[in-house]
């Protein structure tokens, strides 16, 4: 791969790089979701341990009681997990659209002469001035309906952008994807179809697809990496209009390990 010679920026340095608006808004929106699960932990843990003699609070290590809202949450937390991750991931391939979106407005000539679609659809979105943000939320959407390797031989070929420069990093993103999939169209239970591209999980036909919270958030975190590199690749080669990071660094911080 062309970009994969380059040496990626990692730690507090890729923390200090400009971004896009793209990316600004991706790094906004996973921010919003971390909020918003903090919040309902707080009023969660604050239904149960909020009022009352602290002395009667369940000792640490010990469960929380059956009926307390603690113990309830933990019940439902896996379906507030898989709508972590769908949202994750995508906000992940919107972040793609709207690098398009971005790239495509700056140099419109670029647009794929072969690209089809109706009157209609033109005409709609030239009237509401977003017919390139338009067309490119459809490629992204119809590419990765197909794969993301799909998705990703479209950015090489027609924007010369490489969005993965490691395999481990382009199996991870499309591992993503096919998650989010089964997850919204099959309730998550895996299919042939899941399995056909996904091997690994042979032995949990009809079952609900189960991944830990460590994994989850190792997959989400090196997706987050991969749209840092991206967008940085996509700066350097367009010229791209970037934002300056709002990033301070702690005087005794020790360095990260290349994670968003």
């Amino acid at each position: 791969m062309a970009a994969a010679d380059e040496k990626e920026i990692s730690g507090f340095e890729l923390l200090r790089q400009p971004a896009t608006l793209a990316l600004a808004r991706y790094l906004n929106d996973h921010h919003s979701v971390l909020g918003f699960e903090a919040y309902l932990w707080r009023m969660v843990v604050t239904v149960d341990y909020g009022h009352g003699d602290p002395a009667k609070f369940p000792r640490p290590g010990d469960p929380p009681p059956p009926e307390s809202a603690v113990a309830q949450m933990d019940i439902h937390s896996a379906v507030l997990g898989e709508m972590v991750f769908c949202r994750a991931v995508n906000s992940f391939l919107t972040y793609l659209a709207d690098l398009m979106t971005l790239i495509y407005g700056k140099y419109p000539k670029k647009l794929p002469s072969n690209k089809q679609t109706t009157y209609r659809f033109c005409i709609e979105h030239h009237l509401a001035g977003d017919l390139i943000s338009a067309l490119a939320e459809v490629t992204v959407m119809e590419l990765t309906h197909q794969s993301l390797d799909a998705l990703a031989k479209y950015f090489q070929k027609n924007l010369d952008i490489v969005l993965f420069t490691k395999d481990t990093h382009s199996v991870n993103a499309g591992l993503c994807v096919e998650l989010r999939n089964i997850i919204t169209h099959n309730r998550g239970i895996v299919n042939r179809f899941f399995i056909q591209r996904n091997p690994r999980f042979a032995d949990d036909l009809g079952k609900r697809v189960v991944l830990g919270e460590d994994e989850k958030r190792d997959m989400l975190g090196t997706l987050g990496y991969c749209a840092r590199q991206i967008d940085l690749r996509a700066i350097k080669k367009f010229g791209l209009e970037t934002i300056k990071p709002e990033f301070k660094e702690p005087a005794d911080a020790p360095s990260p390990d290349g994670a968003v």
